[in-house]
């Protein structure tokens, strides 16, 4: 029994022994300018191989068979078998096989398998197969399979599963499920679901699912949901809801001093600080401080300061402290103090400005028009054109058509008299010439 199993040792170990010795020649190292050392052989060249192959350095033309073995650097120009293993380094041009496997670093231009595992580090130019694996470092140049995971991680193109470890990059397009980097990830064009770091995402062009991060950074975003401590768009925002404590869209806001126009077109922008460096087209933008610097079309604006240095067509805009508008066109705009060149709704603040025109009520403790056609209501009113209804403690206007009800009124032009109690009516004109009819009872 016990020589049974010596015979069949050897039987095992014959192949490696004939293949060792026959790959001694391609170990012998070579001077400089390509001549043998003294006393060295000149190395043989790179030969074919087939089933089994082990040497210390060895270099061959092209291996069919089951698997190689180096004890430092397996260098083979095409392999086709099941395995390839070193302890340094393995190298190979074409890799079609299971796995390459190298305690050191793994490289092939094309690879073409199942895994390349190399410790300290695998390189492809090209991989197909499942998974590059390592302690340190992926590299593939284009990589189409299942998993790249390593603590840094690297891919020309990403086509695939998941990108997974501490810094993932993708120099040009990731089209997959997942890039998961703990510290970073990084695509310049990102086709996926969901792009996660606990630090920092990025990509130029996003359309995915979810960017999630505390700093969540894009060029163009077209998603779900951005969520992030900060969550950033240079040029726009198009898809769902962008979440953080501070949302930015359009560069030229907050972190740069150069303008872009930056639009939001979306559902919704909800954070401390929602910013956003251009037009605003959604349903809902809510915060302690929303601005869009180039309108705002959607539901509402609500937070304690809104505003806006365009446009605002909504039903509301409320800003419990302050709230802006160039031009409103809504509901009412709500707020402590509330300002706006022309209006066409309700002003309902302590302090209603509107500097140009208004069609509408303004209704506070101070209001202020330039051309008011419809009602002031509050303690103080005062409007260079009134064609409508003034009702407080003091009332003031330059023209007036209509009434003014209050302690004390004025009116330039409309009455017979300047200044009357309790009740005014006037009749001014629109261009300003002499009233029609004045009475002062």
């Amino acid at each position: 029994m016990r020589q049974a199993k010596t015979l069949l040792a050897a039987a095992t170990l014959l192949p490696l022994l004939l293949a060792a010795g026959l790959a001694r020649a391609d170990d012998a190292p070579i001077a400089a300018g390509g001549e043998a050392s003294p006393g060295m052989e000149a190395p043989a060249p790179a030969h074919d191989w087939a089933l089994l192959h082990a040497g210390v350095r060895p270099r061959l033309a092209t291996f069919g068979g089951v698997a190689t073995f180096a004890l430092a650097q397996g260098r083979v120009h095409h392999f086709y078998g099941l395995a390839s293993f070193a302890t340094v380094r393995q190298d190979a041009g074409v890799y079609v096989g299971a796995t390459e496997i190298a305690l050191g670093q793994a490289n092939a231009e094309k690879f073409y398998g199942v895994a390349q595992l190399g410790l300290s580090k695998n390189l492809a130019g090209s991989f197909a197969g499942v998974t590059q694996l390592s302690l340190a470092h992926n590299d593939a140049e284009s990589f189409g399979g299942v998993l790249q995971l390593a603590p840094y991680d690297r891919a020309g193109d990403f086509y695939g599963l998941a990108q997974v470890g501490g810094f993932d990059r993708t120099e040009r397009d990731f089209v997959g499920a997942l890039q998961l980097g703990l510290a970073h990830d990084d695509a310049d064009r990102f086709r996926g679901i969901a792009q996660v770091s606990l630090a920092h995402a990025a990509s130029r062009d996003f359309g995915g699912g979810i960017q999630l991060a505390p700093y969540a950074h894009t060029n163009d975003f077209a998603g779900v949901v951005q969520l992030g401590v900060l969550s950033r768009d240079d040029e726009a925002f198009a898809g769902g809801l962008q979440l953080g404590l501070v949302n930015e869209v359009g560069s030229g806001s907050l972190l740069s001093g150069t303008s872009r126009d930056g639009t939001f077109t979306g559902i919704a922008q909800l954070g401390a600080l929602n910013w956003n460096d251009g037009r605003f087209t959604g349903v809902l933008q809510a915060g302690l401080l929303n601005t869009a610097s180039k309108g705002f079309t959607g539901l509402a604006q609500i937070g304690l300061a809104s505003a806006t240095e365009w446009e605002v067509w909504a039903p509301t805009q409320v800003g419990a402290v302050f709230a802006y508008a160039e031009e409103f066109h809504g509901v009412a705009q709500i707020g402590t103090v509330t300002i706006a060149d022309h209006v066409r709704g309700a002003q309902l603040g302590a302090v209603n400005v509107s500097s140009d025109d208004h069609h509408g009520l303004q209704l506070g403790v101070v209001d202020y028009s330039g051309d008011i056609r419809g009602a002031q209501i509050g303690l103080v009113n005062v409007a260079d054109k009134v064609r409508g209804v003034q009702i407080g403690l003091f009332n003031n206007a330059s023209s007036l058509r209509g009434l003014q009800i209050g302690v004390v009124n004025h009116a330039e032009d409309g009455s017979l008299v300047p200044w009357s109690t309790i009740i005014n009516m006037g009749f001014g004109s629109d261009g300003g010439e002499a009233p029609l009819a004045a009475s002062n009872d």
